[in-house]
């Protein structure tokens, strides 16, 4: 299959199958490296096996049942086939320049109608009359650079194709990697608690055996010294109703002694009480600690379970916050910086110094999220803000001022006062997102899912959280819906 001239035997190689080492019959490409080879010579190469084979070029381990056909290259090696047999492999026959089978005459021309070579005679013939005719060498060359046209068009979506697979496993790998540092650290989290849980429950279930044994001993106690006290009176008692049965001379026989006797027990003073009040108190402390673990379960249940939602958030500007240069639109969605101060209450919510509006909508709680279209502005800022945030003078875009925030100014991209950072592309749109029972605020580009920057442990304090806006000159913002 040998030919003359080098980009024509790279189109004829390129179309060629490296098993069969013929034109591709049902090419097929293996996703896994890019390589292609005819379907029959695959299923050859890789005999009955069901299982993973791999590349017969690249050795790569791959998957038979992940095969898809490529009928662009079926295409090229059909024309490839085409020219490389009917111009080049059968133009000469032992030495001996093609013939035409009718005529015997050599084939000079290619007739664009039919697409097949032809000799001079078939051009003159009713079979071809009318049709157009160019030489040879012509035709080949013009098909030659169509293939080579399209050679480099699928060597380009290779390339691209490549790209994309090598992205993409990337990719994959890192949020599975996130994934599986989120699952040990939620893990350990979870056990952290579990065995807080644990200590807490035997301290408290501890402290309960110890009054237990208490009132058991002090109930031990008070009945033994009211036992004892019964049966003191049940032997008097008896003694004296034996004594009313004897006949007076035996009745008066130490009569003084035996009332003398009687009239103490009378006096005997009542029995301690069994269980004293600080007792009784420690068992009323127990009976609210249920109650109160019922509470504390339910306030988990209710954190835990809002802990889970991210809830997207239908954030509005407040007017009543923005600086006097920034105009604000009808729905409250939108906000640009104006070329004059507006007329406006100088109220103590608004901002008097730097061009800040806050939204409308507080949290204090859960988690939410909103996105900001910022384009290509210039210079622009988002975040969260404290409610008790500064608003007149000057004031530092940091946490120490209850700020917390991504921006882009100086052609710089900042978090609050740290460093500028790089950002491989410009996002068009940022999302925001708050965690205020984890003390988080983060920020994404929204439409590649990328985390830019994440303040982390940020004393909320349980104040109300706003979000907050900064729109420099000849900037605006829009909030998505």
């Amino acid at each position: 299959m040998a030919v003359s001239g080098g980009p024509v035997q790279d189109v004829f190689e390129e179309a060629t199958c490296s098993i069969c080492l013929e034109y591709f019959k049902d090419p097929v490409i293996i996703p896994e490296c890019g390589h292609n080879f005819c379907r029959a010579c695959l299923t050859q190469y890789w005999g009955k096996s069901e299982g993973e084979g791999s590349c017969p070029e690249c050795r790569e381990t791959v998957q038979p049942r992940n095969l898809i056909p490529n009928r662009s290259l079926a295409n090229v090696a059909e024309k490839a086939k085409m020219l490389h047999g009917d111009f080049y492999g059968r133009k000469r026959v032992e030495g001996k320049e093609r013939v035409c089978e009718k005529h015997q005459e050599p084939l000079k021309l290619f007739c664009k109608d039919d697409e097949s070579p032809i000799c001079l005679v078939c051009e003159r013939s009713k079979e071809h009359k009318g049709h157009e005719a160019v030489p040879l060498e012509e035709a080949s060359q013009e098909y030659m650079n169509q293939i080579c046209r399209c050679l480099g068009h699928l060597r380009k979506e290779r390339e691209k194709i490549v790209a994309f697979k090598m992205d993409t496993q990337e990719e994959s790998q890192h949020l599975l990697n996130r994934m599986e540092a989120e699952v040990e650290k939620t893990v350990a989290e979870f056990r952290r608690l579990h065995q807080f849980l644990e200590e807490q429950e035997k301290r408290l279930l501890s402290q309960m055996e110890e009054v237990e044994k208490e009132i058991a001993k002090k109930r031990q106690e008070h009945l033994a010294r009211l036992c004892w006290e019964l049966s003191s009176l049940d032997s008097l008692i008896l003694e004296m109703e034996k004594k009313l049965q004897e006949p007076a001379s035996e009745f008066l026989q130490d009569i003084g002694s035996f009332l003398q006797r009687s009239q103490a027990m009378e006096n005997l003073e009542d029995p301690p009480v069994a269980f004293p009040p600080a007792l009784k108190w420690k068992i009323w402390d127990f009976c609210d600690i249920n109650p109160f673990l019922e509470g504390v379960m339910k306030q988990f249940r209710d954190s835990l379970g809002s802990a889970f939602q991210l809830q997207q958030e239908n954030v509005t500007l407040d007017p009543d916050t923005a600086h006097p240069r920034l105009i604000l639109s009808e729905d409250h969605k939108r906000v640009r910086f104006g070329d004059e101060d507006q007329d406006l209450s100088n109220n103590c919510e608004r901002f008097d110094k730097h061009p800040y509006v806050l939204g409308s909508e507080g949290f204090t709680g859960g988690r939410h999220f909103w996105e900001v279209v910022v384009g290509g502005e210039v210079g622009w800022a988002v975040g969260v803000a404290r409610k008790s945030v500064k608003r007149k003078g000057q004031i530092t875009f940091g946490p120490e001022e209850g700020i917390w925030g991504l921006g882009k100014w100086a052609g710089e991209y900042k978090a609050s006062s740290h460093p500028a950072m790089t950002l491989s592309k410009e996002p068009e749109r940022i999302r925001v997102t708050l965690n205020c029972e984890g003390g988080r605020v983060s920020f994404y580009d929204a439409d590649r899912a990328a985390l830019l920057y994440t303040f982390s442990a940020a004393p909320f304090s349980g104040e109300t959280l706003l979000p907050l806006f900064w729109v420099p000159r000849k900037a605006h913002l829009t909030l998505s819906d």
